[in-house]
């Protein structure tokens, strides 16, 4: 099912279905956590399904339903992360597999109506990757939709995108995330919490609700609090990098962006006693302790130490704080 805030969305672009005006390509763009993904799959389920309700959904029970609920149905493809030679996830899509998808969709549908693609993410296409695409979208097979979806559309290049019509997946309003959040069992008052801290993406602060992620938090100022008391930086980083470390490296900026931005309503109790501790920090040393942060979250893979860059961070955060 898709989101509420993604209903109307929805609704423009089965009306295009109907009036057979869809668009050969998509590209489906925002942040992780509004629901791109599930709208997508959504999307392939009603063009293949062979009775399709009134609002278009998928009936979930025909042979083409079955098949993709199976995962082989042959007209509906998905294209992402595949697996080196030594057995580990790619960290991006390569030229192989879209010369392949490019191959597989010139031939007629298996059941005689649409092929629906998922690229998930497209901003991972690299560079050969990208120009074989290109090619596809400049050269479009009849009832072939290619959804591209991109956390970061940016970092896509602006010849795909133009190539493309996209559809911005934006922050639903505050009313609308807090009653999707309790329609998820999450109690009032944890959704109003969780969605500040997820600074107003439903979807992150659905995670954020859960009590091993609140736990985490928690922990996190508590850290923060005993740096600023002029604890020992070194036995914390060791700390973070023996468990969770990217959880708490992505909570340590997410309690950071919070604490500096004016109190949000029901703002969560971890923000407050952040922003005592960040009341006299330098804000341009801080920024650096942020922009370090995220930095390090995307070289956690890499051959260096944990510890020791988890502990460069914490030592640009205690020298924000310095007096």
């Amino acid at each position: 099912m898709i989101a509420p805030w993604l209903r109307s969305t929805w609704a423009e672009l089965w009306a295009r279905r109907q009036a057979d005006r869809m668009p050969h390509a998509l590209l489906l763009a925002g942040p992780q956590g509004l629901g791109k993904r599930a709208f997508a799959s959504a999307l392939m389920h009603a063009l293949l399904c062979q009775q399709p309700g009134a609002e278009g959904f998928a009936c979930g029970h025909c042979r083409a339903c079955q098949l993709l609920a199976a995962q082989t149905h042959a007209d509906g493809m998905r294209i992402t992360f595949g697996l080196r030679d030594d057995g580990k996830p790619r960290t991006e899509i390569i030229v192989e597999q879209i010369r392949a998808l490019c191959e597989s969709i010139t031939r007629t549908a298996g059941r005689g109506g649409w092929r629906v693609v998922l690229i998930d993410p497209a901003d991972a296409l690299n560079r050969n990757a990208a120009n074989a695409l290109l090619k596809t979208l400049e050269e479009p097979e009849a009832n072939v939709l290619i959804v591209l979806l991109a956390d970061q559309p940016g970092r896509l290049p602006a010849t795909i995108i133009s190539r493309c019509q996209r559809i911005a997946i934006n922050l639903p309003s505050r009313a609308l995330a807090l009653d999707w959040l309790q329609q998820q069992g999450i109690d009032a008052s944890v959704a109003a919490e969780s969605l500040a801290l997820a600074d107003g993406n439903p979807g992150e602060a659905l995670g954020l609700a859960a009590p091993a992620a609140r736990e985490r938090v928690d922990e996190v100022v508590a850290d923060i609090e005993a740096i600023a008391a002029g604890h020992e930086t070194y036995a914390i980083a060791s700390r973070w990098a023996d468990e969770h470390a990217d959880g708490r490296l992505r909570t340590l900026a997410r309690l950071l962006t919070a604490a500096l931005r004016p109190v949000q309503p029901n703002a969560a109790p971890a923000i407050l006693r952040l922003r005592q501790v960040l009341a006299e920090a330098d804000f341009v040393r801080l920024n650096a302790a942020w922009e370090q942060c995220n930095f390090v979250r995307n070289q956690l893979d890499s051959p260096l130490r944990k510890d020791l860059q988890i502990l460069e961070v914490l030592q640009r955060l205690r020298s924000s704080l310095a007096r």
